[in-house]
């Protein structure tokens, strides 16, 4: 048997790494023995494998890292879901109708006009079945209406002339309402 050179421990001669302290004893054996016992190491080297994780060891930082984030694509899938289940409710109502002109009216109703303080004149073409549609901001005032037409029957010009509507006035908060007007 020979003895480690750096730490003297009693090692079988076809040890290749002290099993005290992990010195490499093949380099060792090639060259000069020093004395065994005699004199206390300079220094240790750690045990072979002790400061390496074995190969099947789990490291418990990467379990943390893996449930932080798999919680994070949860939170974001079921926060998906309640955004998507809950609609942003409409601003604007879309308002459709009729507008018609009484008989002593001489003329065809060319225009609506809905006007508020908040948003001013807002306006619709009234096409030639009589029919509008228009956009309106929801939760604002009443609006005040007015229609528009042109009399063809004045002379020596076309004049435009116009009145306020019945009913006088509209507000909504429905996404989609229905209303005719007349004069």
């Amino acid at each position: 048997m020979r003895s480690c050179p750096i730490c003297g421990k009693e090692v079988q001669a076809a040890t290749a790494y002290c099993p005290s302290c992990g010195t490499d004893l093949r380099q060792i054996s090639a060259g000069p023995t020093m004395p065994t016992g005699s004199y206390p190491p300079a220094y240790s080297y750690p045990q072979q494998g002790t400061m390496i994780p074995a190969g099947g060891q789990s490291h418990s930082h990467r379990k943390y890292i893996l449930a932080i984030v798999a919680v994070g694509i949860i939170a974001l899938l079921i926060g998906g879901l309640i955004g998507y289940s809950l609609p942003i409710p409409p601003d604007f109502t879309t308002l459709t109708g009729t507008v018609t002109l009484s008989s002593q009216f001489n003329g065809a109703p060319h225009l609506i006009i809905f006007d508020s303080s908040a948003t001013g004149n807002l306006s619709s073409a009234v096409f030639p079945n009589h029919s509008y549609a228009v956009n309106l901001p929801i939760g604002g005032p009443a609006y005040s209406v007015t229609i528009e037409w042109q009399n063809l029957t004045s002379s020596p010009s076309i004049a435009a002339h116009w009145c306020n509507a019945s009913p006088s006035t509209f507000s909504s908060s429905n996404s989609n309402a229905t209303q005719n007007f007349s004069c």
